[in-house]
C-alpha cells in the first residue's frame, strides 16, 4: 500500500514538471496535421507507428500503453465511430506529451486513465479538440443563426465538452466566445 502511494507521488511530481502550455500543445497538433496532411486521428496514429487496438475495456474508453519500445492505443470496442475517433485523438495527445509517464512506470498508464481530472487529461483534451475541430468549421457553425453550441457539437460529432475545449482554444486566439458549460478533464470518464 505504501509502495503505491510513493509511486503516485512520483507520478504527480512528473506531471507537475511536465505541464505543457496551450501554445505548445496547439503547435504540436498543427505540426502533425501539416506533416501528415490529415486530421484523421487513425491516419495520424498510423503515420506515427502507434498500434491501435480494439478491446473490451469495461467502463474505460481508452488507454495509452508503452511497452517494449512499442506504443499502443487501446480503444473500447463497444464505442461508436465518433467516440472511437475522439478517444484515438485523445490518446495520441498522451503519446505526444506523456509518454515519459508510461515509460517510467507501467502503472502510470492506469493512473493517467483513471485520474481524469489531472493536467495530462486536460492537455490530451486540448490536443484532441485541435486535431478534430478545425477553426473555420467551428466558426462557421457558431455564426449560423439557427445553430447553438450544443447543436454545433452534434453537427461535428463531438461531445459538448470537447467543443468547450475548442472554445477555450479559440478564446486564446482572440475570439470572443462564451460556452454554456465549463468542461473538466473527466468528461471521457462518463
Amino acid at each position: 500500500m505504501v509502495f503505491v502511494k510513493i509511486k503516485a507521488a512520483k507520478i504527480r511530481q512528473l506531471i507537475s514538471c511536465g505541464v505543457k502550455s496551450m501554445e505548445f500543445i496547439l503547435r504540436e497538433a498543427e505540426r502533425l496535421i501539416q506533416k501528415h496532411k490529415t486530421r484523421n486521428p487513425f491516419e495520424i496514429a498510423d503515420c506515427l507507428n502507434i498500434n491501435v487496438l480494439y478491446r473490451p475495456l469495461g467502463k474505460l474508453k481508452g488507454i495509452y500503453i508503452y511497452t517494449r519500445r512499442s506504443r499502443y492505443i487501446c480503444i473500447n470496442n463497444e464505442l461508436d465511430s465518433p467516440a472511437r475517433r475522439l478517444v484515438c485523438a485523445h490518446e495520441i495527445g498522451h503519446d505526444r506529451f506523456h509518454r515519459h509517464l508510461a515509460k517510467m512506470n507501467p502503472q502510470a498508464q492506469e493512473l493517467i486513465s483513471y485520474d481524469m481530472s489531472s493536467k495530462p487529461e486536460r492537455e490530451a483534451n486540448v490536443f484532441a479538440a485541435e486535431i478534430l475541430l478545425p477553426d473555420d468549421e467551428v466558426i462557421k457553425l457558431i455564426n449560423d443563426a439557427d445553430m447553438n453550441f450544443f447543436r454545433a457539437a452534434r453537427e461535428l460529432y463531438v461531445p459538448p465538452e470537447l467543443m468547450d475545449f475548442k472554445f477555450q482554444i479559440l478564446k486564446n486566439r482572440g475570439y470572443r466566445l462564451e460556452a454554456p458549460l465549463n468542461a473538466t478533464g473527466d468528461f471521457l470518464k462518463k
